[in-house]
């Protein structure tokens, strides 16, 4: 009971901090700090938790998006089975360039989930444009933000559940 309250705080504050983000500076610097706590809860604590946190996150994003509900829960689910089965080939706990590789990767595996479901309900989407405006300024504030999150959350999480 406290791992999942202590997840659903994190996703509120992380949607809240999101929403001031996008505000202040724009679609352009806004990281995606949902994303990253669902690589992270699932890396931490395992593919349970990891799942718990991208419905939760998920449902929290679909409720405020102006898109078909169910997109970014859908996307997020994918995501958290996508890090569980990458973390087995690519991620080495004490490595951080195989941390930022997964960051990486579960993004762009986020942004194709999105392309292709959007693709499904808009129809044509033109892929360079979402490459070079969405997926590139989102990847790299992301990974610039990554590390100091996970500090965070490791020391949070060192403290409350060890």
């Amino acid at each position: 009971m406290g791992r999942s309250m202590f997840i659903t705080i994190c996703v509120a504050a992380a949607f809240i901090l999101e929403f001031f983000l996008f505000n202040i500076f724009g679609r352009w610097s806004t990281p995606n700090l949902e994303l990253l706590l669902i690589i992270f809860f699932n890396l931490y604590f395992g593919i349970r938790y990891g799942l718990v946190t991208a419905v939760l996150a998920g449902v929290v994003k679909d409720s405020f998006a102006p898109a078909a509900f169910g997109i970014y829960t859908c996307s997020f689910v994918v995501c958290a089975y996508v890090t569980t089965l990458l973390k087995q080939y690519i991620y080495h706990v004490a490595s951080r360039l195989s941390r930022h590789i997964l960051i990486l990767l579960v993004l762009a595996v986020n942004m194709a989930v999105h392309y292709i479901l959007y693709r499904m309900r808009v129809g044509a989407i033109d892929t360079g444009e979402m490459i070079r405006y969405i997926f590139l300024p989102q990847a790299v504030v992301t990974l610039l933000v990554a590390p100091f999150l996970f500090a965070q959350l490791r020391r949070c999480v060192s403290r409350l559940f060890v």
